[in-house]
């Protein structure tokens, strides 16, 4: 059996984290069934052991540096299988491949599998960092195929993104790859939002993503995808988010997020219906 081929493009900001980084690469190189190469960008240059290429690149704004790693993906959109695009500091585990694929696989071709990160807290517990504020789960939206059960969760956000060569190539079909999106409120929202005025009802507001997420986002959002979580699966969906910033409340990045207790009562929910 072939090895599957995988490009890798890891952003990297500053020093901070570098431990973050040295721990993804030793990760991803120790993966049995996937051949990776593994290109980091960053605004300085960087020893790593593992890594094929480090491109470092000089911004007026840094929040773009993320964004310059779709540009090296489809530079090479004729490479590889598989192609992996994170922020420093997600551990990805080989399972997080092998499920991709084999969802990939039992999916219509308009659904695309993601996961959830988690993070711990300073008591060592599970909290959910992209579930708060108003982000929760579409709870109308569960499916079921070859016996295993999706839902769609509302923060699109998830430090990284997944894509096969033919799922990569439909997105570039669907927008100008290399370059962030910028975001339109769509015209039906607009309509809805008017008609809920005029009967004095209140409107959600539209949400839009910053520059530093919709290096991810775009994907979900204009490459022709519904990003969907395996719930029956779902241990096996969450990635952990190794810096742990926002559970530690680290330079005031605390939000008021969900904890396992919560995720388990949607899950719960949501495997009922």
């Amino acid at each position: 059996m072939s090895r599957v081929k995988v490009l890798a493009v890891i952003v990297n900001y500053g020093s901070e984290q570098l431990s973050f980084l040295n721990q993804m690469v030793n990760a991803l190189k120790n993966f049995e069934k996937y051949d990776i190469d593994i290109i980091v960008h960053s605004n300085q240059a960087l020893e790593i052991n593992g890594v094929k290429e480090v491109k470092v690149f000089d911004l007026d704004d840094y929040r773009y540096l993320p964004a310059t790693c779709r540009e090296t993906i489809w530079e090479h959109r004729d490479h590889y299988d598989l192609y992996f695009y994170s922020e420093n500091d997600l551990l990805i585990k080989e399972y997080h491949f092998d499920n991709f694929l084999y969802y990939s696989k039992i999916l219509p071709s308009n659904r695309i599998p993601g996961v959830i990160r988690f993070e711990l807290d300073k008591k060592n517990k599970i909290i959910y960092p992209d579930y708060h504020g108003s982000f929760d789960w579409k709870y109308n939206s569960v499916e079921k195929y070859k016996g295993k059960i999706f839902a769609q969760f509302t923060n699109l956000h998830q430090a990284s993104f997944l894509l096969t060569n033919e799922q990569l190539k439909r997105a570039g079909r669907k927008f100008n790859f290399v370059t962030i999106v910028e975001d339109k409120i769509p015209f039906l929202y607009r309509i809805k939002r008017k008609l809920r005025y005029w009967f004095g009802l209140k409107t959600k507001k539209f949400y839009r993503y910053d520059v530093l997420c919709k290096t991810c986002t775009d994907i979900y959002l204009y490459g022709g995808f519904k990003k969907v979580i395996c719930i029956s699966d779902f241990d096996k969906n969450i990635i952990h988010h190794i810096s742990d910033v926002y559970a530690k409340g680290e330079k005031g990045r605390y939000l008021v997020m969900a904890d396992d207790q919560k995720m388990d009562m949607a899950l719960e929910k949501l495997l009922k219906r």
